[in-house]
C-alpha cells in the first residue's frame, strides 16, 4: 500500500512539475516562429520535454523513489529532446515525401509505394510491378518490412503520398534511449546517472551515420537484446527466456537482415550463458530456443521476400570492400569529429564500418582501463560472460573480414570462393555495432560500479562534455538542415523533389495502360530515362515498370530478360497495353521495326511511343 501511494503521489508530482515549468515558460517570448509551422512545434515540443526531465529528475531527488516506468519515461524524453533539436520534426510528417527522393531513401520509399498500391501476394512481402516482370520484394528494397506490413491493410485511408520512413527513424531514436536508459539502470538505480548514461547512446556517432539507410537505424533492437543478456534474470525459465528473444528477434527479421544476424549471436551467446557456464539450463531446452529463435528468422524473412534470389544468382561485391577498418572506432572517417582528424580508409567502402566511438567515451575507456589495472575483473565474471566475450570477437573478426587494414594499408588479404559464399553479407563492417555498444556499456559500467556516485557523476559528465564538444560539427551540421530532410544524407541535396513528368497527359493516359517499358532499362544498357519518375508514375497507377533500383536482384533472371526483351524489340513486336520509353539512339529503329502502327512524341523530353490502336481509347491530350 505504502509503494502504491508512493508511485501515485511521484508520479503526481511530476505532473505538476512538468506543467508548472511548462507554463513559466510559456511566460517568456522564446518562441517566435509562426504558429503551426515545424519551428512552432520543435519549440513548444523542446519546452515540454526539458519540462518533464526536469521534473523526473527533481521528484527522484527529493522523493527518493525510481520505478522503472520513470527510467522508460526519462530514456524516451532525451531521446525526443535530441531528436527534436538535431533533425527535426519536418521528416516525421508522413505527407513529406519531397525529402526521401534522395539517396537510398527514394528505393526505400518506391518499394513501400509500389507494395501498397498491389494485391496480396505469397509470400507476404513479394513485388510484382518493380522489376517487371522478374519482380523484388520489401525486403530487397530496405522498405522497412514491418512497417510495410503494418501499413498496406489501410493503404486505401493513407494519402497517396504517404511516407513512414520519418517516423520509424523518429521511433528508433525514442526506443534508442528506452533501452539505453534500461541498460544504465542495471547498473546504477541513481537517475541523474541514467540520465547522462542515456545520452552517450543517444549521442551515438554510429546511429546518426545511419540516417541515409533508415532500416539499420534500428539500433535500439542491439541495445534490447544487451539488455535482455545482461538484466537480473531471477531463475530464468528457457520458455520465459525464449518469449522475450522471440519477440525481439521477430522485429529484428521484419526490419534488416543484418540487425537479425546480430541480434542472434547475442541470443546465441545469452542461451550459451545459461546452458554452458551457469549450468541453469539442459542441452534439450537450449537447443530447442535457438532453433525454435532460428525457423522464426528464416520463416520471417522468407515472408519478407529475402528468399526469392537464388543467392548464387545476387548481386554484390566480394567481401572486404565494405569492411572495417582497425582504427575506425577512433577515426571519424568525416563523421565530423573536432578533436580527431580523419585518417584515410583503405577502400572506398569502409564507411560501412564506421564504428568510431568519441572521443568522450575513448576518454573514459582510458580511466576504465586505469581502474581496471587497479583491481582486474574476476575470473568468475570473465566466465560468466565467455560467451558474449567469444560473439563479440567473432563479429569483430567477419567486420574486418578477409581483407585486414589500418589505415590506408591494407596488411592482410585473403581471397577464396569460399568467401564470396558470404556476399549475402558484404557489408561486414557494420557488425561490429553490438561489440561498439557493448563496449559503451561496459566502459560507463565500470566507472559506475568502482566510484562513489558523487566521482561516477564527474566522470561521466566529463565524458560528455568532451564527447559534445568533439561530436559537435556533426550535429551542428544536422541541425542546419532540419527544414530540408534531404540534407541530413546529402548536405547538397536541393529543397525539393523536380518531378520532371509535369504535363496531364500523364494522368490521363495512365488508366488505359498495364506496362511502362524502359528502351531500355539501366541494367540491360543505357538508360532511356531516369528511373525514378517513372517509377512513381507506375505505382501510382497500379502499373508495372522494367527498371527499378534493390539492394540485391536476380542477376541471371536480368539477363535473360534483357536479351528476350532485346529480340522483342527487334522483331518489333509492341503491345497495345504498354507506354514505351526510347532512348533517343533506339527510336528510329523501333518505329522501323514495329509490327504494328505506332504514335511517337517527346514528353516532357522524354521519347515517348504507343500503338496507334490503343490512341483511339486513350483521350490524350496533344
Amino acid at each position: 500500500m505504502k509503494m502504491k501511494s508512493t508511485w501515485l503521489t511521484s508520479w503526481l508530482a511530476i505532473v505538476i512539475i512538468t506543467g508548472l515549468f511548462f507554463t513559466l515558460q510559456g511566460l517568456f517570448p522564446f518562441n517566435q516562429a509562426p504558429i503551426g509551422s515545424y519551428a512552432y512545434l520543435e519549440n513548444i515540443s523542446t519546452q515540454l520535454l526539458v519540462s518533464l526531465v526536469f521534473a523526473l529528475l527533481l521528484v527522484n531527488a527529493v522523493v527518493k523513489y525510481n520505478h522503472s516506468v520513470m527510467t522508460v519515461t526519462l530514456g524516451a524524453a532525451l531521446a525526443m529532446l535530441f531528436f527534436v533539436n538535431i533533425l527535426g520534426l519536418k521528416m516525421v510528417d508522413p505527407t513529406q515525401i519531397n525529402w526521401v527522393m534522395h539517396g537510398d531513401w527514394q528505393w526505400h520509399f518506391m518499394g513501400w509505394h509500389f507494395f501498397r498500391n498491389e494485391p496480396w501476394q505469397w509470400p507476404l512481402g513479394k513485388i510484382t510491378n518493380y522489376f517487371f516482370p522478374i519482380g523484388t520484394s520489401i525486403g530487397y528494397t530496405d522498405s522497412i518490412p514491418l512497417f510495410a506490413l503494418l501499413f498496406k491493410p489501410f493503404s486505401a485511408f493513407l494519402p497517396a503520398d504517404f511516407q513512414y520512413i520519418g517516423l520509424w527513424i523518429f521511433i528508433s531514436y525514442i526506443l534508442q534511449g528506452v533501452f539505453a536508459a534500461l541498460l544504465i539502470r542495471l547498473v546504477s538505480k541513481k537517475l541523474l546517472i541514467q540520465a547522462i548514461g542515456t545520452l552517450f547512446f543517444v549521442m551515438s556517432p554510429v546511429l546518426i551515420h545511419r540516417l541515409g539507410h533508415a532500416a539499420l537505424c534500428g539500433h535500439w533492437l542491439l541495445l534490447a537484446g544487451l539488455w535482455l543478456y545482461f538484466r537480473n534474470w531471477d531463475k530464468p525459465s528457457p520458455y520465459q527466456a525464449l518469449t522475450s528473444w522471440m519477440l525481439l528477434i521477430s522485429i529484428g527479421a521484419l526490419v534488416h537482415p543484418y540487425l537479425t544476424v546480430m541480434l542472434l549471436g547475442l541470443a546465441t551467446a545469452f542461451t550459451a550463458r545459461f546452458w554452458l557456464v551457469e549450468k541453469k539450463w539442459s542441452m534439450t531446452p537450449a537447443l530447442l530456443q535457438l532453433t525454435l529463435l532460428g525457423l522464426t528468422c528464416l520463416f520471417l524473412w522468407w515472408q519478407a521476400g529475402y528468399f526469392l534470389i537464388d543467392n548464387k544468382n545476387m548481386t554484390g561485391i566480394n567481401l572486404g570492400h565494405y569492411s572495417m577498418n582497425l582504427l575506425s572506432p577512433f577515426n571519424a572517417m568525416g563523421g565530423g569529429s573536432l578533436l580527431f582528424r580523419d585518417v584515410p580508409p583503405a577502400t572506398d567502402g569502409q564507411y560501412e564500418g564506421f564504428n568510431y566511438l568519441g572521443a568522450g567515451i575513448l576518454l573514459m575507456a582510458v580511466w576504465m582501463l586505469y581502474e581496471l589495472s587497479k583491481k582486474p575483473v574476476q575470473r568468475s565474471t570473465l566466465k560468466k560472460h565467455l560467451p558474449l566475450i567469444i560473439v563479440c570477437i567473432g563479429f569483430t573478426i567477419f567486420a574486418v573480414s578477409n581483407k585486414v587494414t589500418i589505415g590506408n594499408v591494407v596488411v592482410i588479404d585473403i581471397q577464396s570462393q569460399l568467401l564470396n559464399s558470404l556476399a549475402m553479407f558484404q557489408s561486414s563492417g557494420r557488425f561490429f555495432w553490438p561489440v561498439n555498444y557493448t563496449l559503451l556499456f561496459l566502459i560507463i559500467s565500470v566507472l559506475i560500479r568502482r566510484n562513489s556516485s558523487k566521482t561516477a557523476y564527474v566522470f561521466l559528465s566529463f565524458g560528455l562534455v568532451i564527447q559534445s564538444l568533439d561530436l559537435s560539427p556533426i550535429y551542428q551540421s544536422h541541425h542546419q538542415v532540419r527544414d530540408n530532410p534531404a540534407r541530413h544524407w546529402d548536405p547538397k541535396a536541393s529543397p525539393g523533389w523536380e518531378n520532371p513528368l509535369h504535363l496531364d497527359h500523364w494522368k490521363v493516359a495512365m488508366p488505359y495502360y498495364q506496362h511502362i517499358t524502359l528502351v531500355y532499362s539501366r541494367y540491360c544498357g543505357e538508360a532511356a530515362a531516369p528511373y525514378l519518375p517513372f517509377s512513381y508514375l507506375a505505382a501510382s497507377h497500379g502499373m508495372t515498370i522494367n527498371t527499378g533500383t534493390a539492394a540485391r536482384f536476380d542477376a541471371e533472371k536480368t539477363m535473360q530478360y534483357c536479351q528476350s526483351l532485346r529480340e522483342e524489340i527487334g522483331q518489333g513486336k509492341v503491345r497495345h497495353d504498354t507506354i514505351y520509353i526510347l532512348h533517343p539512339k533506339h527510336l528510329e529503329n523501333f518505329k522501323a521495326a514495329a509490327q504494328l502502327p505506332v504514335i511517337c512524341a517527346k514528353i516532357d523530353g522524354f521519347d515517348i511511343c504507343v500503338t496507334q490502336e490503343s490512341q483511339k481509347n486513350c483521350p490524350t491530350q496533344s
